[in-house]
């Protein structure tokens, strides 16, 4: 039998883009049955409506779920532990457009990997109007715990598990102490599986006022956005899922060699001690510039 992709769509008040997202998810051919299922988080605008007409249009296709507005990363948990129901799932943002060909491709890559994998690749970001402005970033160096511990390059509209990274991602989490979905699934991958990177961009990744998290398109601006990030105290942020992280995944980090520096970092509370870790630090980013970067943040305090 064909195998089953679920993909998982979190929505809140999209109106104005959803109708394409869906029917470029709906548009995906290969050798797969699709099931798209829907979580509205609560909208106030037009959302409902438009859910409400595909699901009256594919009704063997499209499945809708609804609630109260629970946020960004809990709608998309909730969704999550939805899925018993598929051999592969994959996460889709409300705004974006998917090219031809992307399930094909991730179905393709993962079919082949006996362990829990999760297959990732780069988007063409956009302007509103669908407008190319350059690309997410492209695979460098290894997707291992080093790198996905502190830099994410995964994003979660490209995401596609198979079943036995579903599981792992679907144990229980508060999901209070998880800054981002993605990441948080790209670590776990990392750790306990394969991340098998596709370089061909795969979404046309829309950038404007309300996405909740964005890219820059040059090499330099994503540098500058990092830094700006860095300074605005992203890294912090993070900090709090990587300490919770580390705890809820304790064993399979000191496997990795990496749990000792987790804490090290987490402890570095003077100067002295954030010295002494960014000179023998293990993380890496995937530039040599980006991982200085990282370091001088550390140093200046800002993660």
């Amino acid at each position: 039998m064909a195998p089953r992709v679920l993909i998982l769509l979190a929505a809140y008040n999209g109106e104005r883009y959803l109708r394409e997202q869906i029917d470029s998810v709906l548009a995906q051919e290969g050798d797969f049955t699709l099931v798209l299922r829907i979580r509205d988080d609560g909208s106030s605008d037009g959302t409902a409506a438009v859910l409400e007409e595909y699901r009256s249009r594919f009704p063997d296709r499209v499945e809708v779920m609804s609630g109260g507005n629970i946020g960004y990363n809990a709608n998309f948990f909730t969704l999550i532990d939805s899925a018993a129901d598929c051999d592969y799932c994959a996460l889709c943002d409300q705004d974006d457009v998917w090219l031809p060909g992307k399930l094909q491709a991730a179905v393709g890559i993962l079919k082949k990997e006996n362990g829990p994998a999760l297959y990732a690749a780069p988007s063409r970001m956009t302007d509103a109007a669908l407008h190319p402005a350059g690309l997410t970033r492209l695979q460098k160096r290894p997707l291992l715990p080093a790198n996905t511990l502190i830099q994410n390059i995964c994003p979660g509209h490209n995401q596609v598990m198979n079943r036995a990274l579903l599981e792992i991602v679907q144990r229980p989490r508060d999901v209070s102490l998880i800054y981002v979905y993605d990441l948080w699934i790209a670590n776990l991958a990392a750790l306990y599986g394969v991340i098998r990177f596709d370089p061909t961009p795969r979404t046309l990744y829309r950038q404007h006022g309300n996405n909740e998290l964005g890219s820059s398109g040059s090499t330099l601006g994503k540098l500058v956005k990092a830094g700006k990030r860095s300074l605005a105290g992203e890294g912090k942020k993070n900090q709090k899922q990587m300490a919770y992280f580390a705890e809820e995944n304790r064993s399979a980090l000191e496997q990795a060699g990496l749990y000792g520096a987790v804490q090290e970092l987490l402890a570095a509370d003077t100067f002295a001690k954030r010295a002494r870790f960014a000179a023998h630090c293990p993380f890496y980013r995937q530039s040599r510039a980006e991982t200085l970067a990282f370091r001088a943040a550390v140093l200046l305090g800002k993660y």
